[in-house]
This record gives structure tokens, C-alpha cells and sequence, in this order.
């Protein structure tokens, strides 16, 4: 019950989408990639598409936190990721040892993520509907190899 005070003291805004989230639906992710990488040539598409579906799962549960500070995401079972609240960029390993700059951010009603990488870019916004009270997950992966943005929507519900 410690963070109980300090959530009551931040901005509306920047509690709104906190909290524990499972998943209520996704669209076929697969699809949206194929989609997008449908335009690029028959060498480039196949690297292009098999990374996308590497990075882009859909995750089961999403834990969102902010402490002193700073904003913590936890992706299903994976390590958190903790970042500076004021929108910093701090470096991060994957899993897989890929290197990224990844930050977050209050933005209005949203919580905005980032992940930078030499290739391209990763943004995930938070958003909570007050009359649903569901939590949609936009993701916009861009990048100068990819002849438009990958862009899609997953939504989750408060967990039990």
C-alpha cells in the first residue's frame, strides 16, 4: 500500500493506464506484417518479414507501474523494463541480445513507449478507455527499410 499515496499525488493522466492487463483480443498480427512488407522485393521482403515477427508478439499480460521516478513495463514473464518518467532514453538488452534505447513517457491520457534501434523504431502508446475501462496497445514500427509503418492495435482488460 506504499505507492497508494504517491498514485493519489500524480496527475489523473498519468495514472490511467497503469495497472495489471491481460489480453482481450489482437488482430492477426502475421497479416498486418504481410501486408506491409508485400511491396518490398523478393529479397528484402522475407529478412524484413521474419524480423517483424520476431519483435512483434502478442503479449498475454502487460504489467504497467510507475514508482518514484519512473515507469515500469513488464511484457508476460519477461525481466522489466524500467525507464527514466521524464522520457529519457536509457539503453536495454533483449533477451536475444539485440541493443536498443528504449524510454517512456506521460502523454495526456497515454503512456508512450519507445524502443530505438540503428534500423528503425518502436512505439508503443498505452491507452485507457474510461467508459470501457479497456487498455489499447497501438504499435507504429517504422523504419527507412520498410515502405510504410507497421501499425496495429491489441487490446486488454484489467486483470482479475
Amino acid at each position: 500500500m506504499k505507492a497508494l499515496p504517491f498514485l493519489l499525488a500524480l496527475p489523473l493522466a498519468a495514472q490511467a493506464p497503469l495497472g495489471h492487463w491481460t489480453l482481450a483480443s489482437a488482430p492477426d498480427v502475421p497479416a498486418v506484417i504481410e501486408a506491409a512488407t508485400a511491396p518490398m522485393n523478393f529479397v528484402t521482403r522475407p529478412i524484413a518479414r521474419s524480423r517483424l515477427k520476431k519483435t512483434n508478439p502478442v503479449y498475454q499480460a502487460i504489467r504497467l507501474e510507475r514508482t518514484p521516478g519512473e515507469f515500469v513495463i513488464t511484457y508476460d514473464v519477461r525481466a522489466p523494463q524500467r525507464m527514466p518518467a521524464n522520457g529519457a532514453a536509457v539503453p536495454w538488452k533483449r533477451e536475444d541480445g539485440d541493443e536498443f534505447l528504449i524510454s517512456a513517457r506521460a502523454d495526456k491520457d497515454d503512456l508512450v513507449q519507445k524502443y530505438k534501434a540503428e534500423d528503425g523504431e518502436r512505439t508503443n502508446v498505452f491507452h485507457l478507455d474510461p467508459a470501457t475501462r479497456a487498455m489499447t496497445l497501438t504499435v507504429t514500427v517504422t523504419s527507412a527499410k520498410l515502405p510504410k509503418p507497421v501499425v496495429y492495435a491489441i487490446t486488454y482488460k484489467a486483470a482479475p
